[in-house]
């Protein structure tokens, strides 16, 4: 993987980690609503591991966060940093 395709994936596992935080959510919780453990969830927010889009979708609808505000904070700090 690219180091690009990196950075997008440890900014895009921050913002959703955050959110989730936010929300007062567990790993395990947002695990549930995808169907894989916790320690995935946190592969996730890590970037350790790319997620799909459906994953994303997904993950987006648990949180209830629109995707497209998601992409444009992770689009947003790569401009900035």
């Amino acid at each position: 993987m690219s180091s690009d395709a990196s950075d997008v994936n440890e900014e895009l596992g921050k913002r959703l980690r955050s959110a989730r935080k936010a929300q007062g959510l567990s790993q395990t919780q947002v695990a549930k609503s995808l169907g894989v453990s916790f320690q995935q969830v946190g592969k996730y927010e890590n970037g350790q591991n790319a997620m799909s889009v459906p994953v994303f979708l997904t993950i987006c609808k648990a949180l209830r966060l629109r995707p497209s505000f998601v992409l444009d904070q992770v689009i947003g700090a790569r401009h900035d940093g």
